[in-house]
């Protein structure tokens, strides 16, 4: 399941124009922090629900102060998105992402699902995943959460191996034995802090089309 960060003022663009589907249905699981809009008609979607020629081929999300829904628990590792898209050739394609509100500098603005590759060749690695479970580990070191000396670092080293060489997050975490409570919480971490390595300028990010997706660190909010 891919993993997409929203900061306050800054959203995020998933586009489909590069494969050339239309997107069909989209399901926003926990809708109390985030506002969804698309840049055609959906069926069910706020005011439109009378769409004659229903499709589209980007979604924005944005991050919204937190609202109470009657009878609507809140997501608390993040809110799952589904998104329904139908080929020109008339195959449908279930993409699945996790979407979390966090704080920071934004890392990119726009997810573009590209064409996937061949079976024969490896898929890259996804660098923001790498770079954000990286920085997340790193800050759960500073602030003495956990240390090299720990048999969960070498796990987390592992995984990060295991992204690098193309792995998908489900498969590694799986190979390794990492929970994914644990990593959706580093993920967090990383997220809410600026690395200062990255470029000023925000990249978009490339995904492939093919998206997938018991330890936990202590939760630093009671501390902001």
């Amino acid at each position: 399941m891919h993993v997409s960060c929203l900061y306050p003022g800054h959203g995020v663009s998933i586009s489909f124009y590069e494969t050339g589907e239309v997107i069909q249905r989209v399901w926003l699981d926990d809708p109390s922090r985030i506002l969804m809009d698309v840049d055609g008609c959906l069926q069910g979607l706020s005011d439109r629900s009378n769409c004659k020629d229903s499709g589209a081929g980007l979604i924005h999300l944005r991050q919204i102060n937190s609202v109470s829904i009657p009878g609507m628990p809140t997501a608390k590792n993040g809110a799952h998105l589904t998104v329904i898209t139908q080929s020109p050739a008339g195959t449908r394609q279930v993409y699945n992402f996790r979407v979390l509100t966090s704080k920071g500098s934004p890392r990119y603005s726009t997810i573009s699902i590209t064409p996937d590759v061949t079976r024969k060749e490896a898929p890259p690695a996804d660098s923001i995943i790498v770079a954000t479970i990286s920085k997340g580990l790193q800050v759960a070191a500073e602030k003495r959460w956990i240390t090299p000396s720990n048999p969960l670092w070498q796990k987390l080293q592992q995984l990060i191996q295991e992204l690098q060489s193309g792995k998908n997050l489900t498969t590694a975490a799986e190979s390794v034995k990492v929970s994914p409570q644990l990593i959706e919480r580093l993920l967090q971490l990383g997220s809410e802090s600026t690395a200062p390595n990255l470029p000023n300028q925000i990249p978009n990010q490339k995904v492939k089309p093919t998206i997938q997706r018991n330890q936990d660190f202590p939760d630093d909010s009671s501390s902001n």
